[in-house]
């Protein structure tokens, strides 16, 4: 017996060895037995074919991404019949989020105005807020009916939107004024931003110069500290600045009838102006040490501190989406502008980002609202986008099974996905497992496209906004 087991061991050996040897032997043989047979195809190339074919017959196409023209602030009948899919998707939801994995794409400015058109005209939403300070287009909001629409974009958000694409959504918000439905603006971000410091003198101006120039100084002064490394400094000028926001918040409410009544147009502005003062007081007490502790830390490669800036950004921004939901507009259906990390539901679960583990807002809106929602995540294949400074870079190559190039599988230069309402099998498995897509069109993170968004909107070819940077 043990010499059977060593003569069969030995066959073995001969066998392996002469394919070694003799390759064109062993080849031969190979070649003989699969000749006969069809070609193996992977198991990822079989995934990819099964997704390309579900999306191509699943996928909504947009027949145009151009706002619709408005006169006298209404849209003519049917020009927006091909978003009449998004009805039964979109017709119980309280918020819509709309996203973007860039702020600077020419097309994600226009697509979004045509959709807030869509949801505004036909599915009865009341509101649009931006990730942008809720005091400047608070502001912004009271002042619509003598402010050109330029004035209202630029008063209203933040500069990396001031662009010729994104004029037509504020020449369509001011229209509406005039109409039983308006389209009321308003912002729920907690960064100070220009031009709020001069609305703020202006109207408080008119009751107390001294303390109207008192804010404007703290703004300028609070802006400055969030490019500093002096935590000592700081500290010696926070008591200054606590108190000069904490006088406005009181002189608001002590002043409420009389400030109220120069700008009726938006009955909530001393509400709001309010809550901007809270959210400054925050904003001294917490956020800015932890900016000043992220520029030291930065500096020495430790992030961990910037991540703490987002954690609280994040927060204060959900906590304001909330309130302006649950308070000032309890009885209306709010859209919301802003970028897929802030908007996607769980962020803390995406791989390989920036604020990967980290929560932010989307992920931190309470349970009711959230199954209120439906949240779109926009994407871009090709072309060029801008940076948050304006200029372009070339978006990046999407390798197959990612994200991107499932949805570009649909052959359409605008294509819209529910993910929402599938089950899992095997042409819709790519919602329900990890996918790369490019964050900003060029930095590559996984995620499980259907725990982040409802649905998913892809612009074939993009560009860079035309920017409008210049004062109105």
């Amino acid at each position: 017996m043990h010499k059977l087991k060593w003569t069969m061991k030995q066959a073995v050996i001969a066998a392996v060895a002469a394919a070694c040897l003799i390759p064109q032997a062993a080849y031969a043989e190979v070649k003989e037995t699969t000749e006969a047979k069809a070609p193996l195809r992977g198991s990822v190339e079989d995934y990819n074919l099964a997704w390309g074919n579900w999306v191509k017959s699943h996928a909504y196409a947009l027949g145009s991404i151009e706002p619709e023209t408005v006169s006298n602030g209404s849209i003519e009948k049917g020009q927006l019949k091909d978003l009449a899919f998004l009805k039964p998707l979109l017709m119980d939801k309280r918020i819509v989020y709309l996203g973007e994995n860039s702020h600077g794409v020419a097309e994600y400015n226009q697509v979004k105005t045509r959709l807030i058109q869509y949801l505004h005209e036909e599915l009865g939403f009341e509101v649009i807020a931006f990730e942008s300070g809720m005091g400047n287009a608070a502001g912004a909001y009271a002042r619509v009916e003598s402010r050109t629409p330029e004035e209202l974009m630029k008063d209203a958000i933040f500069g990396v939107w001031w662009s010729k694409e994104t004029m037509p959504l504020f020449d369509y918000i001011k229209q509406s004024t005039a109409t039983e439905r308006p389209l009321a603006v308003s912002g729920f971000d907690m960064q100070i931003q220009f031009p709020y410091a001069s609305f703020m003198k202006e109207w408080i101006g008119t009751k107390d110069a001294g303390l109207a120039d008192a804010f404007v100084k703290a703004e300028e002064e609070l802006a400055d500290w969030s490019e500093s490394k002096d935590a000592a400094a700081y500290a010696q000028a926070k008591p200054q600045l606590l108190k000069t926001y904490e006088d406005m918040k009181a002189f608001l409410g002590n002043h409420a009838a009389e400030l109220q009544a120069q700008y009726p147009k938006n009955k909530h502005l001393i509400e709001m102006t309010q809550r901007v003062m809270d959210d400054r007081i925050r904003v001294v007490k917490e956020y800015t040490e932890a900016v000043i502790r992220s520029n030291t830390a930065t500096e020495q490669g430790d992030y961990e501190p910037f991540l703490q800036t987002m954690r609280i950004r994040d927060e204060m921004m959900a906590d304001n989406l909330t309130w302006l939901a649950d308070h000032i507009y309890p009885n209306k259906k709010i859209i919301v502008w802003g970028h897929n990390d802030h908007i996607r539901k769980n962020n803390s679960q995406v791989m390989n980002s920036p604020y990967s583990g980290v929560k932010l807002m989307g992920e931190l809106m309470p349970d009711r609202l959230k199954k209120q929602s439906y949240a779109i995540g926009l994407y871009m294949y090709e072309g060029e986008a801008a940076n948050n400074m304006g200029q372009a870079y070339k978006i990046g190559t999407h390798e197959p099974g990612s994200m991107e190039h499932i949805l570009k599988q649909a052959g359409h230069p605008y294509t819209f996905v529910d993910m929402k309402y599938w089950k899992n099998k095997k042409g819709t498995s790519w919602m329900f497992q990890p996918r790369v897509s490019l964050d900003w069109g060029m930095m590559p993170e996984s995620m499980i496209p259907r725990e982040q968004f409802d649905g998913l909107l892809l612009i074939d070819k993009v560009h860079p906004p035309t920017y409008i940077r210049t004062k109105p």
